[in-house]
């Protein structure tokens, strides 16, 4: 396979200075950050080591079963709260703030443990031993305790520069200002080398404080950048036509016209009818009839709104098809710990046979050795027991979950995960099912794929520059087959300037129209 940023990639092993790697969907992100972690380690010949730092369990997991086999040597691998709670705030926070602090606090993240100062949360912690959180969810309580730390600790500096060589970051663009002031100051006062990973387009917390000009910050500081643009999921053609959009720079005009990026025509005559899919179960099976549809591979339409996947979905099957309408949850909403929750879900949703503990273990990467199925088990299985579950239990169970897992939850995460998971109008998303075609919206669509994909193009005003992310995100989940029905002419009229701006003379070898 010959790839568009072969280039990129090769350089990345090879530079020693501070790297910012953004990385598309589906682009091979952790690989190339396990791959420069062994050419790194190599290199060290003191005691020093690597850290590798992520926002989610499920992604330290993942880390650490890729270097296994590679890297003999003893690396960090934690997420970012672990990392500057264990090497940091717990080790140094008496060298930096006096002995009237503990190292044996207790993490809350209940409202009566919240302030609006730093210098509030600094009295808590000193007098009551309990690290609480600001009330602005934007600003970040813990992370702006561990530069404080740094500044006043020589021995919190001196730690860190003895002990690691490169801080590995994945998914810098969830970071807030607070984390991002943190790492900055290990590269530019300790000169600890970072390799830095994420996607602008992949932004999911920005509603608690990420950045979205984060990577612009980064631009001010002496890093090499670089781009993974090749798409190992997508088929070639669609992966193309979200290049144009994101990375235009990659987008390769041929000659050849394509067949797997389709514009279906739907503009049936008013607004009513556009709003209540008028004749869309007609223009479905046309695409069936003409084989730009196999009903025998998987088959996602996405949608943005609830009320308009259930709205599809009774209308093709009420024609014959079989479509399972997948709601759109809370805990779909960008929440830190959404993707470690909706697993939970799944646990309690399904029967031992369809979802186990060994499932539950997997999904989250945890370590799966005896002892440890067994603890989470135990804490877990009484989520089953529907009959005597409350508002009340669930968070008691997931609190201890969380404190199992050395994760922080907070009690907003909570509040949606009960919301979940006792509204029936959910089941349906946690429901362990066979069906090949679904409804969903693009928020429940986020880190999964399908074979076909169609959706609508009145959800995108990428001509206003709005739902640019959602665009994104939607392409990309498709892997042989994306269609996209016009029933915006604006969209299509922008989507024809864009081709035009880019040299494009024929758009047949962009989307095949219908």
């Amino acid at each position: 396979m010959k790839l568009i940023d072969k280039e990129d990639r090769d350089a990345i092993l090879e530079d020693n200075r501070d790297i910012v790697v953004s990385a598309s969907a589906g682009s091979g992100k952790t690989t190339i950050m396990v791959k420069k972690m062994i050419v790194e380690i190599e290199k060290i010949k003191d005691h020093r080591t690597l850290a590798a730092i992520t926002f989610t369990v499920k992604a330290t997991e993942e880390i650490k079963k890729k270097i296994k086999e590679d890297i003999k040597k003893t690396i960090t691998v934690m997420t970012n709260d672990s990392f500057i709670e264990n090497e940091i705030i717990r080790p140094f926070i008496k060298d930096a703030l006096g002995m009237n602090f503990k190292n044996d606090y207790s993490v809350e993240y209940e409202d009566k443990y919240k302030f609006d100062d730093f210098e509030s949360g600094l009295e808590q912690l000193e007098n009551n031993n309990i690290l609480g959180s600001f009330e602005d969810k934007k600003q970040n309580f813990k992370f702006r305790l561990a530069y404080e730390i740094l500044e006043n600790s020589k021995a919190a500096q001196e730690y860190l520069k003895a002990k690691y060589s490169w801080i590995f970051i994945d998914e810098y663009q969830d970071s807030d200002n607070d984390m991002h002031l943190f790492f900055m100051k290990l590269k530019n006062e300790l000169k600890l080398k970072l390799f830095i990973v994420g996607d602008a387009k992949q932004a999911i917390y920005l509603w608690r404080g990420a950045m979205s000009n984060v990577f612009d910050l980064l631009k001010i500081e002496s890093f090499s950048f670089y781009k993974l643009i090749t798409n190992f999921r997508c088929d070639k053609e669609i992966e193309n036509y979200a290049n144009l959009f994101d990375n235009p720079q990659y987008f390769m005009d041929t000659s050849e016209y394509v067949e797997n990026v389709v514009f279906k025509e739907y503009n049936p005559g008013n607004f009513y009818d556009r709003r209540n899919f008028i004749g869309f179960e007609q223009e479905f099976k046309s695409l069936v009839s003409m084989k730009e549809l196999d009903l025998n591979n998987e088959i996602t339409i996405i949608s943005n709104f609830n009320n308009d996947a259930k709205k599809i979905t009774e209308l093709l099957n009420q024609e014959g098809f079989d479509f399972v309408f997948i709601p759109k949850t809370p805990i779909d909403e960008g929440i830190p710990n959404g993707y470690l929750l909706k697993e939970l879900a799944l646990f309690i949703k399904n029967s031992n046979s369809t979802y186990s503990i060994f499932d539950f273990l997997e999904n989250n990467y945890i370590d799966e050795r005896i002892g440890t199925r067994f603890e989470v088990n135990k804490i877990i299985e009484k989520l089953r027991v529907s009959e005597d579950l409350t508002y009340k239990k669930v968070e008691e169970i997931v609190y201890e979950l969380a404190d199992y897992l050395e994760i922080s939850i907070e009690e907003n995460e909570i509040n949606k995960f009960n919301e979940s998971i006792f509204n029936s109008n959910y089941d349906m998303a946690f429901r362990i099912i066979e069906s090949k075609h679904k409804v969903m919206t693009v928020f429940a669509s986020k880190g999964l794929e399908f074979d076909q994909v169609i959706t609508f193009a009145r959800y995108y005003k990428i001509y206003n520059e709005e739902h640019v992310q959602n665009h994104y995100v939607c392409i990309t989940r498709a892997k042989e087959k994306f269609i996209m029905f016009i029933d915006d002419t604006e969209y299509y009229e922008h989507v024809s300037k864009i081709a035009y701006e880019n040299g494009i003379e024929d758009s047949n070898t962009l989307f095949k129209y219908e």
